[in-house]
């Protein structure tokens, strides 16, 4: 499959169907998108695998400038024929196992039969934990090198992978009883208190890091990691992870802007502003006020969602990727635009119409006729790479989160069968 294809005009915003054929879209395509997923057994390639090649691997981790430029050649126009021909094999993604996970709880949750498919996905994630660490943890399935921040071989463990898996295995937990996945999640907790440094450490304000060898202070991260402690410390009855998560949010809404958008991070070259970390900004602001009643962070919130809704969108609707370029529309903040609206959606009215929007923008816009989402859309072409993980688990993510939320699937009877499910 060509990752560089013709341009094709993007579609202007979308006639507002009736909401019951609202409902039949975002249904099929979820049906379609979870049956191209599992046809490919949750494997496929990343913009970032590039060094995962038997002809780089050793290059890119030794030389950084060296090692960067590669991943940047293969995540702009590296598809899959060239990966194919640098001998990089599609992987299997501990964070799209996650997502995977989740969309499945929500599934679970509106009655769908799908245990088989979420007790198959803790096994996996039980056999890809990070090695040589006592606690769960996880990382990304290549070796990774970046010119802002750490060199990562594969399955070195790092925050965001880790959260992300976490906070599956709770929902997993949750909704159906599984007490290995609970003790899993518990042990993540475990990693994320004794690993992870902490960039900041005062009386007020806490940073973590991105992993256990850095001291960066990325502001999504950090926020991600206090969400995941405080549903974990709640759940637990752990009031020093509730202290660690008021302690890291005090942080994030320190560090807003004046205008409410975030930074990508504190440093020297991380001050871009792009829509999804914003959106897991707002999103772990969101799920932490709602799980602790702590309205210190109202105001962050509102600012926040307010430069969100009105700076990373275009006048089509379609989700920018920088707050001062439309290009290159990226699916990653398609997805995550749906599931910030989402959660924005019990307290501000119009978010629900707003997720709405979105989805039906990108299953216009970013969607192929097999039912998978293309990568990006740039002013004169398309990379219809179709990304496993940063793609396809993403959507499927925020998709079956829009069923279940927002369009009324949530809460409903699940079979005997499906009820009395065993791990």
């Amino acid at each position: 499959m060509n990752a560089v294809s013709q341009f094709t005009a993007m579609p202007e915003v979308a006639e507002v169907q009736p909401e019951s054929a609202r409902q039949r879209r975002i249904a099929l395509a979820v049906r379609e998108l979870q049956s191209w997923i599992e046809v490919h057994d949750y494997a496929g390639y990343e913009p970032y695998d590039i060094l995962n090649s038997p002809l780089f691997s050793a290059i890119g981790l030794r030389l950084r400038t060296a090692g960067w430029a590669l991943i940047q050649i293969g995540k702009r126009f590296g598809g899959n024929t060239l990966r194919a021909v640098l001998h990089v094999r599609p992987g299997t993604n501990p964070k799209a196992l996650g997502l995977m996970l989740a969309g499945y709880c929500d599934q679970f949750r509106s009655g769908a039969a799908c245990s088989a498919q979420m007790r198959d996905i803790k096994s996996r994630l039980r056999s890809l934990r990070s090695p040589a660490e006592e606690d769960f943890c996880w990382g990304y399935d290549w070796n990774f090198v970046s010119l802002r921040g750490p060199v990562l071989p594969a399955f070195r463990p790092n925050a965001i992978a880790t959260v992300f898996c976490g906070q599956a295995l709770l929902d997993f937990a949750e909704v159906a009883g599984d007490q290995e996945a609970l003790e899993m999640a518990v042990s993540v907790g475990r990693f994320i208190v004794a690993r992870l440094n902490r960039s900041v450490d005062t009386a007020a304000d806490l940073c973590f890091s991105y992993t256990p060898w850095d001291e960066t202070r990325i502001y999504n991260s950090s926020a991600l990691v206090a969400a995941f402690l405080a549903r974990l410390g709640l759940k637990i009855e752990n009031p020093e992870y509730l202290q660690l998560a008021k302690r890291a949010m005090h942080y994030l809404v320190a560090q807003q802007q004046s205008d409410g958008s975030w930074f990508y991070g504190a440093g020297r070259m991380q001050n871009w502003i792009d829509g999804f970390h914003t959106g897991y900004n707002l999103e772990a602001l969101l799920a932490y006020r709602g799980m602790t009643g702590d309205t210190s962070v109202d105001s962050a919130v509102r600012r926040g969602s307010e430069f969100y809704r009105n700076h990373l969108f275009d006048h089509d609707g379609a989700p920018k990727y920088l707050h001062n370029s439309r290009y290159p529309i990226d699916i990653h903040c398609c997805s995550q635009a749906i599931l910030t609206f989402a959660a924005l959606a019990p307290e501000d009215s119009q978010a629900r119409e707003k997720a709405l929007e979105v989805a039906e923008w990108t299953l216009n816009a970013m969607r192929a006729p097999e039912g998978y989402f293309y990568y990006q859309a740039h002013r004169w072409w398309r990379n219809r790479t179709p990304y496993m993980r940063w793609g396809q688990a993403w959507m499927f993510r925020s998709l079956t989160r829009l069923e279940a939320s927002l369009l009324g699937k949530e809460g409903q009877t699940r079979s005997v069968r499906e009820t009395s499910l065993v791990s």
